[in-house]
């Protein structure tokens, strides 16, 4: 009887199994009927956030089932086909299992060599020894399914050496008592930093948080000394530093100051497994033996360029001290013989009289003075008689005579037999022109073309126009008009029949070049005018709505121009986003709509860069308009009391950065991975199939050595400046030492001036003269 007791109380009792061997069978069902989970990564290429821990344990159990346990080096050459063949065939497994751009290639294999090793440890921990510490000789049975007994073999003969038991006790040492013990388990610092970015209202977080994060306890309190040590002098440096210093710098921010740990060339702490120095801070080249060179090149040329302007200087001190003694003769002359210096002081007058005459009669009579500079063609034309111009192109000025004579572009004639451009017959007196460069965009055409809807310069550009003969000004030679023949019996050319289009249907590029616009304010200095409308007109807390269209920023918006905003600019004080938001319209209404570059260029809002965290907007906005991907996008950002230009090219996948103040992209890291992730989602989400450009893991970032302000507040001006130089260079690209002809170390007064100006007329001529704008009042 007290056998079946035991029995049935034996039987009574739960038994709780331990846990099984992770096979991931759901994973396995999956792949096999086809279907392929996505994965998650951030701007570092490490995954996060949803199925990141499958993703992980799925490479883990790949790894136990194709690679051998006696594998004891990932990387060894010896290894190399060998490790090779594994990598392809756990790449392969993965492929198939979840959605991975080759992009993710090197972390997979990183990763699936720390799971190896861990494995192996594990192994070497629980099955290597029995209790009485002697070696077992057969392979576990709960994973005979992963490992052979040949490898299990090789596997404790491996262990059984001398140098691995001295290397197994030092690191066994070494790992007894962690000063600052991990307590997030598989969470990991790239998972633990991305749901911190989640939770936070700020959208910032640096490495000190995020250490301090990975060592709490599940009550969220440090319950470790060390760490609290840490903790507290992480806080005591960053309340020492500015604003600007307390962004991320790799290895040199404060937590390694903190920690005053010995640290080694290339380590970078709290950003989780798969980085290093290079994916967080720029390279830094140590000048080569050539730069010393050039550097000495350059010093040497400076000192014979100093020894010629110091001979210049003797040779006008000479011409001073000859002026200066002439002088004192002619004051003694004139003492002596007063009516003789009186009748030579009268013969200056005259000859300003004469001077001032001619001009007159310039001024009466362009077509004289057009006529007298044409070219002499070796004799074959008399500068007097423009019939007499040999047929052929000739590179003209060209010029209005309303209000007053004023160049307004560069063109060609084209002197060709036939008077017909356009359909329509070419007056008295008028020739056909070809306009290259447009001076003054917005000045009026003598005579419109294309019924009417090219009637500006800046409209045809590239097109063949009717202009007045007088009011050109010829340059060069003549030349051969391209796809012309000669005839045998004379050495007139004929003319061949013209396609001409409108400009804005062309790809040809051409640099846009400023001059004073024809009407409007143009010559009358607004930014006075403008601070005496605000005060007397405007009351304190106003505000002007001003409509921004959609082709302008990508979505339709009414930007709200406060009157402190406007004092901002009048005062030269640091610039709020509304001041930039009206520039970049004034660049649209001024440079780029009528040079026919509405495909070309376009904004990005800084309310939008500023105020989306993960460059969700920024992407929401890009694939809005699937023309985005053939433009520049210029993208001016505030990083907190600081303006940069980022001016993106999306089909090269290129970031240019324009920081006045010379700083690092790397040094904002969360402004960075945003604008990264906005381009990462553009290139997923995009219905172009075919990119011009693979998809590499990471977006190209150029820092551009633009001008420097050397203050405290004109960043906002520099941005404005940088804006409209890049779009008056016309370009697809824009090179490392900056445009050539606005190269410079700093701009001068007088250019930001400019812009203030240019902001300034703008809202005189477009917002106020046009009531384009809804003054509201307080």
């Amino acid at each position: 009887m007290a056998s079946i007791d035991d029995e049935s109380g034996s039987s009574s009792k739960k038994t709780i199994g331990k846990r099984g061997v992770t096979r991931l069978q759901k994973i396995h069902k999956a792949k096999s009927n086809g279907k392929r989970i996505e994965v998650q990564w951030n701007s570092r290429g490490q995954p996060i956030k949803h199925n990141s821990k499958t993703f992980a344990s799925f490479i883990g159990v790949t790894v136990r089932r194709l690679v051998p346990i006696s594998l004891d080096n990932w990387s060894a050459k010896k290894n190399k086909e060998a490790v090779g063949v594994y990598k392809q065939n756990i790449w392969d497994e993965i492929e198939k299992a979840f959605i991975i751009g080759e992009e993710h290639r090197a972390f997979v294999y990183r990763e699936a060599g720390k799971l190896h090793r861990a494995f192996r440890t594990k192994m070497a921990r629980s099955y290597l020894k029995d209790s009485k510490g002697g070696f077992v000789k057969h392979r576990p049975a709960k994973y005979s399914f992963c490992i052979k007994q040949d490898d299990w073999d090789k596997f404790v003969a491996q262990h059984m050496t001398a140098k691995f038991q001295k290397v197994s006790d030092e690191n066994r040492e070494r790992a007894l008592n962690p000063q600052h013990l991990y307590r997030k388990s598989r969470l990991g610092c790239a998972r633990l930093e991305a749901d911190m970015v989640e939770e936070s209202e700020v959208g910032e977080i640096n490495r000190s948080q995020v250490w301090k994060a990975a060592r709490v306890n599940k009550s969220g309190v440090i319950d470790n000394e060390n760490v609290q040590r840490v903790v507290d002098q992480c806080e005591k440096l960053t309340e020492a530093l500015s604003e600007e210093e307390r962004q991320d710098l790799g290895p040199t921010n404060i937590l390694f100051e903190a920690l005053n740990l010995p640290n080694y060339s290339g380590r970078v702490r709290t950003y989780g497994f798969g980085v290093c120095s290079r994916d967080i801070l720029p390279r830094q080249n140590l000048p080569t033996q050539m730069d010393f060179e050039k550097l000495y090149g350059f010093c040497n040329s400076l000192k014979s360029r100093l020894e010629v302007l110091e001979r210049e200087k003797i040779e006008r001190d000479k011409l001073d001290r000859e002026k200066l003694e002439r002088q004192q003769t002619e004051e003694v002359e004139e003492r002596q013989q007063p009516k003789q210096v009186s009748e030579r002081l009268q013969q200056p007058e005259k000859v300003a009289q004469r001077q001032h005459l001619e001009q007159v009669v310039e001024r009466k009579q362009p077509e004289k003075v057009a006529e007298s500079r044409l070219p002499s063609d070796k004799g074959s034309c008399n500068p007097g008689s423009f019939d007499n111009i040999p047929e052929g192109l000739f590179h003209v000025n060209i010029y209005l005579s309303s209000p007053s004579r004023c160049l307004v572009a560069r063109g060609k004639l084209y002197n060709t037999k036939g008077n017909t451009v356009h359909g329509m017959t070419l007056p008295p007196g008028y020739v056909k022109v070809n306009i290259d460069v447009a001076i003054v965009p917005n000045a009026p055409l003598p005579i419109s073309v294309e019924d009417g809807d090219v009637s500006m310069v800046g409209q045809a550009i590239g097109t063949i126009v009717p202009w007045p003969t007088k009011l050109l000004e010829f340059v060069a030679e003549c030349e051969k008009i391209p796809g012309q023949s000669q005839n045998k019996g004379n050495n007139i050319q004929h003319s061949v029949e013209y396609s001409v289009s409108s400009p804005n249907k062309s790809n040809k590029k051409f640099k846009i070049e400023e001059s004073p616009r024809v009407g409007g304010s143009a010559g009358i200095a607004n930014l006075p005018f403008l601070d005496m409308y605000v005060k007397k007109m405007m009351r304190v807390g106003s505000l002007i709505q001003i409509k921004m269209e959609e082709s302008i920023f990508g979505e339709e918006f009414l930007e709200q121009l406060r009157v402190e905003s406007i004092k901002e600019i009048l005062d030269h004080n640091w610039l709020s986003a509304s001041i930039i938001t009206v520039f970049s319209r004034y660049l649209y209404d001024k440079f780029i709509s009528p040079n026919g570059l509405i495909n070309k260029f376009s904004f990005i809002s800084p309310h939008v860069s500023r105020e989306d965290n993960l460059g969700n907007g920024i992407a929401k906005i890009l694939l809005k308009d699937e023309e985005f991907k053939d433009k520049m996008i210029l993208a001016p950002c505030n990083l907190g009391k600081h303006w940069v230009l980022l001016v993106i090219n999306l089909n090269a996948e290129v970031i240019y950065y324009m920081d006045p103040l010379n700083g690092e992209p790397t040094k904002h890291q969360n402004f960075k991975t945003k604008f990264e992730n906005a381009l990462q989602i553009y290139r997923a989400n995009s219905s172009s199939k075919v990119p011009k450009v693979s998809k590499s893991k990471k977006i190209s970032w150029q820092k551009i050595k633009c001008p420097r302000q050397i203050n405290g507040v004109d960043c906002g001006y520099f941005v404005m400046r940088f804006m409209k130089e890049v779009i008056m260079e016309n370009e697809f690209m824009i090179p490392t030492n900056y445009f050539f002809d606005h190269k410079c170390r700093t701009y001068s007064h007088d250019k930001l001036t400019e812009v203030k100006e240019d902001w300034a007329t703008y809202v005189v001529d477009d917002v106020f003269g046009k009531q384009e704008a809804i003054i509201l009042p307080n």
